[in-house]
């Protein structure tokens, strides 16, 4: 069957897109009150743009909270948590930073499995490994790991626990809140990095920005 004008004048009118416009340019580039081509191309990117620096975002605040929850429980040379705790004869704080450390580090997990990249993967596994090598003293004040390495707690178990056993775990000289301190302040720069880069990447209409090359062409 032979495809005469008139046809295809008539499917396109059905369709919204008439012939008269030459190219597919002329057409994107149509003033109307519909939404162009260009504009819907360019609003789809400027939104995966924006949910991919949010997730940025949410994965440098949970990593910085880790950071220094554990920086604060493996101390900086002044007097420890625990210290304090010897001289009030109290748990309280330590239980609280525990809980607060375990919620941090299952969320960094979590916020870090969103978006899968090599370095998010070895991130993960270096928390992972952070929690299994220090498994024996986690589990004696009641902190266990899970097959998808995330922790949990046994609530009466941590509270039974004395100054002793909980800075063997969390305490500097046990290695894993050290541990956890550093991996997670790495995380967050990286997170950081990376939602600075969308922010220079994407000018305010979604378009891309790109650097002229030369002596800031990384990619060389």
């Amino acid at each position: 069957m032979r495809i005469t004008n008139t046809m295809l004048n008539k499917t396109s009118a059905e369709a919204g897109m008439p012939l008269n416009k030459s190219t597919l340019l002329d057409y994107v580039d149509t003033d109307s009150s519909d939404e162009s081509l260009l504009q819907a191309l360019r609003k789809g990117k400027e939104e995966k743009s924006t949910e991919k620096k949010s997730g940025y975002e949410k994965l440098e605040k949970t990593a910085e909270e880790l950071s220094g929850l554990a920086e604060l429980l493996a101390g900086d040379g002044k007097k420890s948590v625990f210290d304090e705790a010897r001289e009030s004869g109290s748990t309280k704080d330590i239980i609280s930073r525990a809980q607060e450390l375990v919620n941090s580090y299952n969320n960094t997990l979590k916020e870090l499995g969103k978006d899968f990249s090599e370095l998010n993967e070895y991130y993960k596994k270096m928390l992972k490994d952070a929690a299994g090598g220090s498994s024996e003293a986690l589990e004696a004040i009641g902190i266990t790991q899970a097959a998808d390495g995330t922790l949990h707690i046994d609530k009466e178990k941590l509270k039974a626990a004395d100054v002793d056993a909980l800075e063997r775990a969390l305490g500097k000289a046990g290695g894993f809140s050290s541990r956890l301190s550093f991996v997670s302040g790495r995380v967050a720069e990286n997170a950081q990095a990376g939602a600075e880069s969308l922010s220079s990447r994407y000018d305010a209409s979604g378009n891309v920005w790109s650097m002229p090359s030369g002596k800031y062409d990384f990619r060389r």
